[in-house]
């Protein structure tokens, strides 16, 4: 499957990924590869196939949860940077604007 430029610096917008110029062309045959091979994929028919997780049956040991005393709100923030009334003081990612 062929993708334009446009398609792949889209994608990478969309991904959050710095695409440099040089490297656009690239990235258009690697995408065009993945995508032709995910449309074998989709030749297969699938109708009788359950969905799985894993191709292996696995099962997760648990634990009985057990009640263990908190960490004392001084030995948590004795490392931290900035604490601030008892809590973990961060820098501020939003105005306080018309929200």
């Amino acid at each position: 499957m062929s993708l334009s430029d446009e398609q792949v610096k889209q994608v990478a917008r969309l991904a959050r990924i710095k695409l440099r110029a040089r490297d656009v062309a690239q990235m258009t045959i690697h995408l065009g590869v993945v995508l032709e091979y995910m449309s074998q994929l989709n030749a297969l028919d699938t109708d009788n196939v359950e969905p799985t997780m894993h191709v292996i049956p696995l099962t997760m040991p648990l634990r009985e949860d057990q009640v263990w005393p908190s960490l004392p709100v001084e030995e948590a923030l004795k490392n931290a940077p900035n604490p601030q009334n008892n809590m973990f003081g961060v820098p501020r990612i939003m105005d306080g604007g018309d929200a």
